[in-house]
């Protein structure tokens, strides 16, 4: 009797079937790869080059690299197991594709990162599954802070908080005795005119913040949701405080220093000061909500 008879045909020919299987996932994992990694190269080094690399987007880095994280955090619930949803959602991949081309081709960054950003969540589902992308909520939520938001609507969304931190900090300079005015966002003093611009008005610290400040709660867990709504409402009063700051130690250097003192090292170092104040705004103001609902419990 041939030893393949004794030791029983049909296993064998499973474990064949089942290799076969295992086989074909990762050669079509490896070809899903290629083809993220084909779209999601190029976005990336558009977004470094040309968002990540000025003050609005200068967040981009630290959301990336942390949003990686909480993935890889995760990453003992993630498998590849297609099928996570139906195929037919998956049709909805040729429009995006078709946007992200047209976006791409035109320059068109943030319609681009959205696009894909739309494609890599609806991948994971199918993927991964509903079940691994709850798990992944907070991540999915978090990179979407590395879309490039529209210029119209950004200036629009600015052009208020520079206007209030031109008035507050001219007001402010001019009780302390500055020979100092202001019409809009324009500030002179002396012979000297400032242009309040964008990341002078708190969007990149309000984004960053925001996003940080989610990223905190989600890993500190405070004792009660009042307490972390608390506490993301906080972001724009502290956030518009610390870029009040930037403003006024931008003015007072203009005038006792000169206009090229305070345009070169100086002001990248005014943004990384004011970005510091913001974070250190944020973990005292959470260590004051945790002593009064502390004392509020124990009453």
């Amino acid at each position: 009797m041939p030893l393949a008879d004794l030791a029983g045909g049909p296993p064998a020919a499973a474990s064949l079937r089942k290799a076969d299987l295992l086989r074909f996932a990762d050669w079509k994992a490896a070809v899903l790869l290629l083809g993220i990694a084909s779209l999601l190269i190029p976005t990336s080094l558009s977004l470094a080059a040309r968002h990540w690399s000025i003050s609005s987007g200068a967040h981009g880095p630290l959301i990336l690299i942390s949003g990686t994280w909480l993935i890889w955090r995760e990453r003992q619930w993630l498998r590849f197991q297609p099928g996570g949803i139906a195929q037919a959602w998956l049709l909805m991949l040729v429009p995006l594709l078709l946007l992200y081309a047209f976006s791409r081709s035109f320059e068109l960054l943030g319609t681009e990162s959205a696009a894909l950003y739309a494609m890599l969540v609806m991948l994971g589902f199918y993927y991964w599954g509903p079940a691994a992308m709850r798990r992944l909520w907070f991540a999915v939520l978090y990179l979407a802070f590395l879309i490039k938001p529209p210029y119209g609507v950004v200036a629009e969304l600015t052009q208020p908080l520079k206007i209030a931190l031109s008035e507050l900090s001219v007001d402010l300079l001019h009780a302390l005795g500055y020979p100092i005015g202001q019409s809009g966002v324009l500030i002179q003093i002396a012979q000297y005119e400032l242009m309040v611009e964008q990341a002078c008005a708190g969007l990149s610290s309000l984004v960053t913040l925001f996003a940080l400040g989610l990223l905190y709660i989600h890993l500190t867990r405070p004792p009660g949701r009042m307490h972390a709504i608390l506490l993301l409402a906080a972001i724009v009063p502290i956030a518009m405080i610390a870029n009040l700051l930037r403003v006024i130690i931008l003015v007072l250097l203009t005038y006792h220093a000169g206009d090229a003192v305070a345009q070169s090292v100086a002001h990248d170092a005014a943004g990384v000061v004011t970005f510091s104040l913001s974070m250190l705004g944020m973990f005292l103001f959470d260590r004051l909500l945790e002593r009064f609902t502390g004392r509020t419990t124990a009453e």
